[in-house]
């Protein structure tokens, strides 16, 4: 989409900033409700809660608006891969700070480029390679392996990277014209068979919660909540503006693990989340300047 289609780049930005910040309260939300709840429940929850307030809206739009039309197996797939983000996150969060899992998360965008490059065969030159190579070594620094202990939490997280960037991927070639409707239906829809699934391996579902309950609901809704501030945030402004904002998160995830979990990213997870998040911003400069470059205007060989 040319940017003539994008003419509220300061709305976009609000809102990928707005997206980005309630992502962060919920997996606060989510940490604190671990204490209590089985991580499956919390997903399903989490899932169920979403999609109950989106089957409200069915009478009004009619539910061809909600599946995709021929794109229906494609948007499925693309929840599931963002299913299986969610629920390796929200298992990692509830033991490891969240800036932590945030700065090892943010490895997604970085591996999104190598798989590009390994799966659909996109041109990525050295340039980019590099800087996937500087993410995997800020990982490694933050992980330092043989130094510490790597814990299922870890790998967990490690996963998140992995699901959320094949996410990207297909979120990238879905096309446009996908109603926004139909792409939070799907996402919603999966994530509910997905968790109900995993149900039977929970324990019982805890009897005395009290107001826990509510905080489950909460984050169901500040899910959909953040997901449509980034739907339309995207609509409003080219991605290739945006990208950098989603690093909100780590801010965020660093002041309420502060505040809220009494809880600092030591000096190595620092280290790591800056070179982390560094390769992320070199690919989106790279990127943005080869889009740039129109075909009369590019070179013979390939980008880098």
């Amino acid at each position: 989409m040319s940017g003539a289609h994008h003419p509220r780049p300061a709305l976009g930005i609000c809102l990928i900033i707005a997206g980005f910040t309630v992502f962060s309260c919920m997996d606060a939300l989510v940490k604190h409700s671990a204490e209590t709840f089985a991580i499956e429940h919390i997903t399903f929850v989490r899932y169920a809660a979403h999609l109950a307030l989106l089957m409200v809206l069915i009478p009004f739009f009619g539910i061809r608006t909600f599946l995709g039309g021929s794109k229906l197996g494609f948007l499925t797939i693309r929840g599931a891969f963002l299913f299986i983000s969610t629920v390796l996150f929200f298992g990692a969060i509830a033991s490891l700070p969240l800036a932590e899992a945030a700065a090892i998360s943010f490895m997604a965008p970085v591996l999104t480029v190598g798989l590009s490059a390994l799966i659909l065969k996109e041109s990525v030159g050295i340039r980019r390679w590099s800087a996937v190579a500087a993410g995997f070594l800020g990982v490694l620094i933050i992980l330092r392996p043989g130094l510490q202990e790597l814990t299922m939490a870890h790998l967990m997280v490690l996963g998140t990277a992995f699901g959320f960037s094949a996410f990207s991927l297909m979120t990238r070639h879905a096309g446009k014209e996908t109603p926004a409707l139909a792409t939070l239906f799907l996402t919603a829809v999966t994530g509910v068979v997905g968790s109900a699934a995993l149900l039977p391996f929970a324990d019982v579902w805890p009897i005395a919660a009290g107001s826990s309950w509510g905080t489950l609901i909460l984050i169901g809704l500040l899910a959909l909540l953040a997901e449509l501030c980034l739907v339309h945030g995207y609509r409003c402004a080219a991605a290739s503006l945006l990208a950098p904002f989603q690093y909100i998160q780590m801010l965020w995830a660093t002041l309420l693990g502060w505040v809220v979990f009494n809880s600092l990213p030591d000096v190595w997870t620092s280290i790591g989340a800056t070179l982390i998040i560094g390769a992320g911003l070199y690919i989106w400069l790279r990127e943005t300047r080869i889009r740039q470059i129109t075909p009369t205007e590019a070179p013979a060989s390939e980008p880098t």
